[in-house]
């Protein structure tokens, strides 16, 4: 065999061999973005930093902060909803997540008392695709009685939440 046609044996090796790797790494980045609503943007994949400088006192009331806009379905009270979501306490200590290995996506009715008010007022009014952010005083949260030792008593939570699905 000749030293150009070794060349260009070569070459056309190393081409496959690079659309195997892009081939793979798209179906690496699709598996991973599969149970959010899109790839790439989503709070799993690409979780927003936590808040920083907050108190328990410093959040008194429900705030909301919508980190992307959602272009589907508006959520409204008595929708079920699947979603994704990070919960940190005010140190920025996670305390919970939805995007763990093995875990699925929340879902819950909306005004139905089946999660902590904060989340059922919170979330009314985001569309399919959003992403918000919950800043959640104690008294909208689990106030005296945590559910967790990973929750002190009237700790003020913040959640990062990306709503999925409107069932």
């Amino acid at each position: 065999m000749s030293g150009a046609m070794r060349r260009n044996l070569l070459l056309v090796v190393l081409a496959v061999l690079t659309l195997l790797g892009v081939g793979a790494y798209w179906l690496l980045v699709q598996r991973q973005g599969g149970q959010t609503a899109g790839a790439g943007g989503s709070l799993c994949n690409n979780p927003p930093a936590p808040a920083r400088g907050l108190t328990n006192e410093s959040i008194a009331a429900l705030r909301l902060e919508d980190l992307k806009e959602g272009s589907g379905p508006q959520a409204i009270t008595s929708n079920t909803v699947r979603v994704q979501y990070i919960g940190r306490l005010v140190n920025s200590q996670q305390f919970d997540t939805s995007c763990q290995p093995g875990r699925t996506p929340f879902e819950f009715t909306l005004g139905a008392g089946q999660v902590i008010p904060g989340w059922d007022s919170g979330i009314v009014g985001m569309r399919v695709g959003g992403q918000r952010r919950l800043y959640i005083p104690a008294s909208l949260a689990y106030g005296e009685r945590s559910p967790s030792p990973s929750i002190p008593p009237n700790s003020a939570l913040i959640f990062d939440v990306e709503l999925l699905e409107i069932r």
